[in-house]
């Protein structure tokens, strides 16, 4: 598998998922960790888009990109960070250049996005970048549209 960055930001580089990002995905995802690397491996075989394994500093800090939003209209974006790196700025400016790199490189735009909690950062940093809260998800959370 490549192992070379497919993604950059001036602070952030993206790698395709691989079994190596194991130890990410579980301080992240707990015991969901390899169900999600296994599709995001599978995913990005298949169809090149999938979430990057995120590096900043030379550490793997976080998991962000694209999925495929199949019944859904668009793609939808995500993006988690360790704890460690949170309040440095690192989401926004992902996300800002994550959907960059969607409009350019995969000539997409229409996203769509996921939070646990309105009053989290998660969505403070998606309605500065354009998201609005268009209600309630399947699972408790929000749906965020990019418009």
């Amino acid at each position: 598998m490549n192992d070379s960055f497919q993604f950059r930001t001036t602070r952030l580089s993206g790698r395709p998922p691989r079994p190596m990002a194991l130890g990410i995905y579980e301080r992240l995802f707990g015991s969901k960790a390899e169900g999600d690397l296994d599709r995001d491996i599978q995913d990005w075989g298949r169809h090149r888009i999938a979430p990057w394994t995120l590096v900043h500093a030379g550490h793997e800090v976080g998991v962000g990109g694209f999925r495929i939003g199949f019944g859904d209209d668009g793609l939808e974006v995500l993006f988690h960070f360790v704890p460690e790196v949170w309040g440095q700025g690192l989401a926004g400016e992902f996300l800002t250049s994550a959907l960059d790199h969607a409009r350019q490189t995969l000539r997409e735009d229409r996203f769509f996005g996921r939070v646990a909690d309105v009053a989290g950062a998660s969505h403070r940093v998606m309605q500065k970048a354009g998201f609005h809260d268009t209600g309630p998800d399947e699972s408790g959370g929000r749906l965020m549209r990019l418009k």
